[in-house]
């Protein structure tokens, strides 16, 4: 495991590069979010996507969350929404909403197999900013195996998962903090799937 702290990372253009080269070779990251540490792995990886999952004992049901780095990538990745939805979400974002939406059919989501997929804008500056030199997309879960708590210290992750991911992005002991609100927005009125630190309006 490479373990760097996120400053460090963005910093240096050539550490900034391997990461990138290694996210589209496959590797699995732990990344900060503004809420948990969660894996993430290039969303046209398949092989990356299948190591997450035997990584968390993770239910092959339940699919992964795609970050993005601003609502304008909806458009850019093939997201057909309607402008007041548009204008909803873009309430939230950055923020700790998980939007269920239609998956569009997209190579650089190609290892995305599910027919919705959440997609979440998180509110981390600095990781919004890995999000914009990345020319690929992020799936993410959070870092911990299924059914254990999630963790905030990037050492007690390092512990756990040495052995098994690649990079460790460093960004301390994260505040405590409820999940992403998740909620269904191919249906009228939305369902909330999960409630988390966010309330919808």
């Amino acid at each position: 495991m490479k373990r760097v702290e996120l400053t460090q990372l963005l910093a240096d253009a050539a550490l900034l590069k391997q990461f990138y080269d290694d996210l589209d070779n496959g590797a699995v990251a732990i990344i900060p979010t503004d809420t948990l540490y969660g894996f993430a792995v290039a969303a046209h990886m398949p092989v990356a996507v299948a190591r997450i999952y035997q990584i968390k004992n993770r239910d092959a049901q339940k699919p992964l969350i795609l970050f993005l780095e601003q609502i304008e990538q909806l458009r850019q990745t093939g997201f057909e929404l309607p402008l007041p939805l548009m204008q909803r979400l873009q309430q939230y974002w950055p923020g700790a909403l998980t939007a269920i939406l239609h998956k569009p059919g997209h190579s650089d989501i190609s290892a995305f197999t599910f027919d919705k997929i959440g997609v979440r804008i998180p509110a981390h500056r600095q990781l919004l900013q890995f999000l914009a030199g990345y020319q690929h997309k992020l799936l993410t879960t959070s870092a911990n195996r299924s059914g254990a708590p999630s963790d905030s210290d990037p050492e007690q992750l390092a512990a756990e998962f040495s052995s098994e991911v690649d990079w460790l992005l460093d960004d301390g002991v994260l505040s405590p903090s409820l999940p992403s609100t998740v909620a269904d927005f191919t249906v009228v009125p939305p369902v909330i799937l999960r409630q988390g630190g966010l309330k919808l309006l």
